[in-house]
């Protein structure tokens, strides 16, 4: 089940409009007459288009709507795949742009829209900021004489503030602005110089110094996000700085990634669709997440929002249940939270009970026998994890989710594979609810339990639970050889 919600979201994102007095972009360029032009905005990375222009003769056009308005953000205009100007679209919908698609940065002018015209200057400012940069950069990284090197990273540091400063200026003269939103966007956090505060000769200086700046930037990462402005999601980058910070700069645990979720959330309450937009960005991010015991943050995150009345007004009925469903078939087995108790029916009759059985470590196996994957796993859980682990403690406890027609197979398949010092149990009546308690609506589900039954991992392959049983056993002083695959990543 990948991907469930984003779908949810998308198709609404890519229609939703602004109603109002509509727009009309005016439009002449020179060498394209008789051609097609595409008006499009940016989402994901991806363009989409909104609207098209067939040019005249005299390479005149207009996208034009009467009774529509353009949702804010970064638009641009498609002349052939390596021809693309960008646009702000915001308050300023009635405009006239002039360009040449030979140079069309230089030769691009508009007029109706100060907003634009002043974004086309920063990109001009900003290009040869960049090329200024990178071309010391490159200098700084050749040259070795530590004289030369601070010319060049004075260099960088001018172009640096000069940025800031343009950057500073419209922001006074267009407060508000979806120009202001954008540009400002663009900055990264100002790193302060720590070497000051940790003085020459302590003991890991150098690491000690990457852990402030990482922290600086952990907590400055959004300084320049305007989180109540849509207009970013309509930018090519804002995805693509979301999956850099949630990546690289969240700490990895459930708790910092809830908390981290909830900050930007909260902060981009008063705008209903970045709103929206960066809570189904995270419950896919918690959802989804490569890291074993992550999912707690989806659960966190779908309890206080999803399960809250008329928090979530823009889905329908089925589909806030998929997700209100999922969060609740995942509360009960996170990571870290002791597995509820399952009292079963045996193979030969008799009843048994999870909590009764008695091992350092149990593998709770959830598993058919006309399951193909099963018909491979199962074997190897024999074979790989109980004949190695059993001599140490381990027992496994096997619940067969089919019913009373599919018995025989249970019993051929247990005598196949001489599965007999599994504790094999099954549910014919359907009396447990363990499909929810342990989310087994899937066969193979595996869960490895400690003493006390508190869940230690789940959803891994055999071979990542062998490799964290022989974890698991060698800090109590046994000598397993762990092989290069961790267990801490969900396949």
């Amino acid at each position: 089940m990948k991907r469930v919600f984003f779908g949810l979201l998308c198709g609404w994102l890519l229609t939703s409009h602004v109603h109002a007095q509509g727009y009309e972009i005016k439009l002449n360029v020179r060498k394209m007459a008789g051609k097609e032009v595409i008006l499009a905005n940016y989402f994901e990375g991806k363009a989409y288009a909104v609207d098209t222009a067939r040019l005249d003769a005299t390479g005149t056009g207009v996208f034009k709507k009467e009774n529509r308005k353009l949702a804010r953000g970064m638009y641009l205009l498609l002349f052939s795949p390596n021809n693309y100007p960008n646009l702000i679209i915001g308050d300023d919908q009635h405009f006239t742009i002039t360009t040449d698609t030979v140079d069309y940065l230089n030769t691009l002018k508009i007029e109706g829209s100060p907003e634009n015209a002043a974004f086309q200057e920063f990109q001009r400012f900003a290009t040869g900021q960049n090329g200024k940069m990178q071309q010391a950069m490159e200098a700084y990284e050749q040259d070795k004489n530590e004289t030369a090197r601070e010319k060049y990273r004075a260099i960088i540091e001018k172009s640096n503030r000069e940025v800031r400063a343009y950057i500073g200026e419209i922001d006074q003269k267009f407060p508000g602005s979806t120009l202001a939103t954008i540009v400002n966007f663009t900055l990264d956090p100002d790193v302060p110089d720590f070497s000051a505060e940790v003085p020459e000769g302590t003991e890991n200086r150098d690491l000690e110094l990457r852990r402030k700046v990482f922290f600086y930037i952990k907590d400055h990462f959004w300084d320049y996000t305007n989180f109540t402005d849509s207009a970013l999601i309509r930018t090519s980058n804002f995805k693509s700085k979301l999956d850099d910070y949630f990546e690289h700069w969240v700490i990895i645990h459930p708790d910092s990634l809830y908390r981290a979720c909830v900050d930007i959330i909260e902060k981009a309450r008063p705008n209903k669709t970045m709103f929206r937009y960066l809570l189904h960005y995270c419950t896919n991010t918690s959802f989804d997440h490569k890291i074993m015991g992550m999912d707690e943050a989806f659960v966190k995150l779908g309890q206080r929002y999803y399960m809250k009345k008329g928090e979530i007004y823009w889905l329908d009925e089925e589909a806030l249940k998929k997700i209100t469903d999922e969060v609740i078939k995942r509360q009960y087995n996170l990571i870290g939270k002791k597995g509820l108790d399952l009292k079963l029916p045996t193979l030969e009759g008799n009843w048994t009970s999870l909590y009764e059985t008695q091992a350092p470590y149990t593998l709770l196996l959830f598993w058919e026998p006309n399951c193909g994957h099963c018909k491979t796993t199962v074997p190897s859980v024999k074979k790989e994890i109980h004949d190695v682990f059993a001599p140490f403690g381990l027992k496994v406890f096997a619940v067969m989710t089919q019913t009373e027609k599919d018995k025989k197979a249970w019993e051929d398949f247990v005598e196949k594979y001489e599965l007999f010092d599994f504790i094999n149990t099954w549910d014919p009546n359907r009396q447990s609810n363990y499909w929810t308690l342990y989310n087994a609506l899937t066969t193979p589900t595996m869960y490895i339990l400690d003493k006390d039954k508190k869940i230690i991992a789940k959803n891994l392959t055999v071979e990542q639970m062998v490799d964290l049983l022989k974890r698991e056993y060698n800090k109590q002083g046994h000598n397993f050889e762990l092989s290069k695959e961790s267990p801490a990543s969900e396949p």
